[in-house]
Parts: structure tokens; sequence; C-alpha cells
């Protein structure tokens, strides 16, 4: 039976997670044996498959040089007591862990880059050649872009290939109807999402369109920050924190639009699984470039430029204005679920796996 050891920090509700999820589910329904190795919090937001084993090791209190040689000797371990594993990780930090516990062992080590490179590690340039040298090491490296493989040089991208997200199954059918007038937005709340940027996009929009609300899904780093600002803004009254639901999908399905404001994605899940539902969809042409993959903008979406408050605005107002292009959109939009079935990227996992 092939082994898959996945490392992760923890399973909260964010996208990478949820890739694992799907990944895990497809995996042992194909025989494999599954363990998922948590290395931060023991926290698992999603319905994993009972078959799947979850493992915790995190040392409380440990920081800076003593928790990174704490999790190169618990990593060194494991590979050393599963020999003939598949190792995969998810997370760019968690990436350098797990190559570096590898040197001078032969395991089958596959990473994934998800995020921009330029931004997904600290901005340090012994970590970005630690980095280099690293993934020169890999088994194989996963891109969701073509830019972020680019981003690269020669040795690293010989190892790499493209893969999409799935867009998980059980998604609401698209809602044909009169739209509920709510804008909504889910991710997690961390910097890299610029949701203030929407937070004044969506001030500039109620001034126009005030019988509109804003729903926030999700939760992070910067959820007490962001409620001060739509405090500061005289938004509370508009503006609802939700925090993390399993729910969100079916709760969101008949809202007026669907905003992403990121500075810079991999390849969202979150726009994946909205287009997938045919919510009008406005998302920032962001860094490496995983909107753009999917959304032709004035066709199936809008794209708008980083950071840009106006830009998003006018398109906001634009899909407020017009029910009938809002629907052209919608009606293309769900089309995106033909494009990254679960089967078929996941059979692309597993071929990559046993290669």
């Amino acid at each position: 039976m092939e082994h898959v050891i996945f490392i992760m920090p923890a399973m909260l509700g964010g996208g990478a997670e949820r890739v694992v999820t799907i990944l895990s589910e497809y995996l042992v329904r194909h025989g494999f044996a599954v363990r998922i190795y948590l290395m931060n919090a023991n926290q698992v937001d999603y319905k994993l498959p009972a078959q799947v084993t979850v493992d915790t090791t995190y040392m409380r209190g440990a920081k800076g040089v003593a928790k990174t040689l704490w999790r190169l000797h618990d990593l060194r371990s494991l590979m050393n007591k599963n020999k003939e594993a598949v190792f995969i990780s998810f997370f760019s930090m968690f990436n350098l862990y797990l190559l570096a516990a590898a040197l001078g062992l032969k395991r089958k080590i596959i990473v994934s880059e998800r995020l921009d490179p330029a931004k997904s590690i600290p901005n340090k340039r012994w970590l970005f050649a630690i980095r280099r040298f690293l993934y020169r090491r890999a088994t194989k490296i996963v891109f969701q872009t073509p830019d972020a493989m680019e981003y690269f040089d020669k040795k690293v991208k010989k190892k790499g290939v493209i893969i999409a997200n799935p867009i998980m199954e059980g998604l609401p059918e698209r809602y044909e109807g009169r739209r509920r007038k709510e804008v909504v937005s889910f991710a997690r709340l961390e910097p890299q999402k610029n949701y203030p940027l929407l937070i004044d996009a969506y001030k500039l929009f109620i001034s126009k369109h005030p019988e509109y609300t804003l729903s926030i899904y999700g939760k992070g780093s910067c959820e007490e920050e962001l409620k001060q600002i739509v405090k500061q803004s005289g938004l509370e009254g508009n503006v609802t924190f939700h925090g993390f639901d399993p729910d969100v999908h079916e709760k969101t399905r008949d809202c007026a639009m669907f905003v992403l404001p990121s500075d810079y994605e991999g390849l969202s899940n979150a726009m994946l699984e909205a287009m997938g539902m045919g919510l009008p969809c406005i998302c920032t042409d962001c860094p490496p470039g995983g909107a753009r993959m999917f959304i032709d903008s004035g066709v199936n979406g809008f794209l708008t430029p980083v950071g840009d408050v106006e830009s998003m605005f006018r398109k906001m107002d634009e899909i407020a204005r017009d029910a009938n292009m809002a629907e052209a959109m919608s009606r293309e939009a769900v089309k995106v679920k033909t494009l990254l079935d679960k089967e078929t990227i996941c059979g692309l996992w597993q071929q990559l796996i046993t290669e």
C-alpha cells in the first residue's frame, strides 16, 4: 500500500487545507494510506475521512532557533521511521523545513509553492538562497501558475509541474432568480488578502447603493484590526464578520457578488468556489497570476488592479447596476467546474505520487 504523509502547520479553514482534505479523500478511496502531520496546532476545521490518521507534534513556548531545530529533528525522525512514504508539504516555510530535514536521505518529497514566491517567505537574501538550494533537491515542485514557476531558475523549474486546485464537490447549483443585495467575501483574514481595500471600496459603493450589505467569512490574524477599520469607517451596521463557517457556500449562493481584494495569491480556492456557484466575481489581478488564469475580465468576472480602490468600486457598481450582465457572468463563471473537476486534478496528483 502506498503511504502518503502531508506535512502541515494545522488544518485551519483555508484553501491549502481544503485541497489536502480533497486529496486525502481521493487517495484513501484509491487505496493509499494517508497521514497528516500537524506541526503548529492540533486544529482540524475540515471533515476528514475516518481512514486518515492525524498526528500532532508541537513544542509549546519554543521560539526562534530552538523551534527550528526541534522541527528539523522531528521531521528527520519521521522520515527515518517511514522510509517508503511520499512526503508532501503545502506551505512555503514548511517546504524548507521538510527539505532541510531530508538532506542526505533518499526520500520522495513533493513540495507545493502556493503563493507568490517573491513574497511567500520572509524577505531575507540568505533565506531566498537557502530556498533555491533546497528546492533543487525536491523530487517534484507543484506550482499553481506558470508565472510562479517562471520566478525560479532552470534547475528548480526542471523539477516543476503545474497543477491547479480541484474544485470541491457538492457546491450549490447556480442560483437563478433575484439575488440578495449582499456583497460577500470568504478567505483567511491575513495581510496578503488586503481586506482594508474591500472595506474602502464598499464604503464608496454604498454611497450609491445603500441597500447592499457586506459579509466577510473567515478568520485570521487581522480580524480585530478589520473590525476596528469597519468601526472607524462608520460601517458597523453594514458589515458583518461571520468567522469560519463550513456552510458558507449554501449561505452565500444567492448573493449579488463575490469580491477578493488580495495583494498576492496563488490560486484562490475561494475564487474558484465562488465561480463554481455562479457568483459574479471581482478579483484583483494579483501575482503570480492565478485569477487571470480563470477570469476573462468582462466575460465571467472582473479583474481589477492590485490596490486600486476606485477600480474595485467601479466594477462593484457595474454588477449592481446591470442585472443582465451579472447574470451572463454567472452563467459563464460556473463553467470552471468542468475545467477543475476533482477526479481530474486529483488524478494528476496521484500520477505525481506514484511515478
